[in-house]
């Protein structure tokens, strides 16, 4: 009897501490996109080169934006002024949302560049979107909020069609600060660069074609943003 108990009393201990070491091996899961180091791209597109002031290089580019006053856009005069050469949005956030959009409609394939910041909590570049009205605006969103950015939003519509790791992201966003993206939209095609670094290469077929290129100001909470150096270039002649 006295040998069973010694060997029960080792088994136990030897349990015991197997699960010990078991316990000190085990170790959290590795989270690749924390881990990941988000890479500018070494061979960005031609279209992608900016000058010392921001303003693309190469022949072909439009400014959608004068820096003076609202002319060629559509917007609520409440929430959106011209000040200092910027595009600048407010809201303290209520049920509606309220976008300004360019009244030309008909941008279909093309490379686009906008300086943006964002204080508080929802905004975006968007792109062939669909506007009944400055609330209700379905199309694409090149998005803009803790979470969202570097990711491709289909407002009114799919949802969320590419998401850009928030941790990534976290690690290339000057916060409260100015950044930049570069668009290229190409039928179903959709790439996004968010400060030099791709954020989405995705095929879309359910995605609309063409439409205004436009600015979020989201409901639901205070949202402050800007925009700034606007650039387009289509990519074939109508």
């Amino acid at each position: 009897m006295i040998h069973l108990r010694a060997l029960l009393v080792t088994a136990t201990l030897g349990l015991a501490a197997t699960g010990i070491a078991l316990a000190a091996d085990k170790t959290p899961p590795v989270n690749k996109a924390a881990a990941e180091k988000p890479v500018v791209d070494p061979n960005p597109p031609e279209g992608a080169k900016l000058d010392d002031s921001h303003k693309p290089v190469g022949q072909g580019w439009i400014s959608l934006f004068n820096g003076k006053d609202l002319t060629g856009w559509k917007a609520q005069s409440e929430y959106w002024k011209v000040e200092d050469g910027v595009l600048h949005g407010f809201t303290p956030g209520n049920k509606e949302h309220h976008y300004a959009y360019t009244e030309k409609s008909d941008y279909d394939d093309f490379e686009l560049h906008a300086d943006v910041k964002l204080i508080g909590y929802n905004s975006g570049v968007c792109i062939r979107i669909a506007p009944t009205n400055f609330d209700n605006v379905p199309g694409y969103q090149v998005d803009m909020g803790d979470g969202y950015w570097g990711s491709l939003w289909d407002e009114r519509g799919a949802g969320m069609v590419a998401q850009y790791p928030k941790e990534q992201a976290n690690q290339i966003l000057h916060k409260n600060d100015w950044n930049h993206y570069y668009v290229i939209a190409q039928g179903h095609h959709i790439q996004m660069w968010l400060n030099g670094v791709k954020t989405v290469d995705v095929t879309d077929p359910n995605g609309k074609l063409t439409g205004p290129i436009g600015f979020q100001l989201c409901h639901a909470g205070k949202t402050d943003c800007s925009f700034k150096n606007i650039y387009l270039r289509p990519l074939k002649q109508k």
